[in-house]
């Protein structure tokens, strides 16, 4: 179930509606949503924070464990994605495509950007589906496809590979 709102003054509302192909959100959906949010919002949002948080955590400690100083990110101050710089040499795109034979998908940054040569090196990580042991796993295999296609990161765990 998929059910979004956008705030924003009409100067960018009817822009934005001007590009708009959907139909949006159904009323079935926007019933059933209102209805489990009145008695469970205020609940559910801080459990959901949490949950959250402790997976971008560990997905960041994951990250310095498997890629050391050759993945560059910030704690983001909100949201579901993490936005990750390889050094310059990595194409994600061409990483993705490698790492998605081995079982794992990433976001290629030049896919969610409007400057492809300023991405190509980086990418959106998701942690919201995957599970605790999933991040783990996959950022070690995303590492290991990375070693063999890009040369990076040429050390783990301060153990030269």
């Amino acid at each position: 179930m998929r059910v979004g709102y956008i705030v924003a003054g009409w100067n960018i509302l009817s822009r934005m509606l001007a590009l708009k192909t959907d139909a949006g959100s159904g009323a079935l959906e926007q019933m059933v949503l209102a209805e489990f949010c009145s008695p469970h919002f205020n609940t559910h949002v801080p459990k959901l924070r949490r949950g959250l948080r402790h997976k971008l955590e560990i997905l960041m400690a994951t990250l310095n464990e498997q890629f050391g100083t050759s993945a560059e990110f910030d704690d983001p101050k909100g949201g579901i994605f993490l936005w990750v710089k390889l050094p310059d040499g990595v194409d994600t795109v061409k990483l993705n495509q490698a790492a998605l034979a081995k079982g794992v998908a990433i976001n290629p940054g030049p896919e969610w950007s409007s400057n492809a040569a300023y991405a190509k090196s980086r990418m959106r990580l998701c942690f919201a589906s995957p599970s605790v042991e999933e991040i783990r796993e996959g950022i070690a295999i995303l590492a290991d496809v990375c070693a063999k296609e890009f040369g990076v990161p040429t050390r783990i765990a301060n153990v030269e590979r």
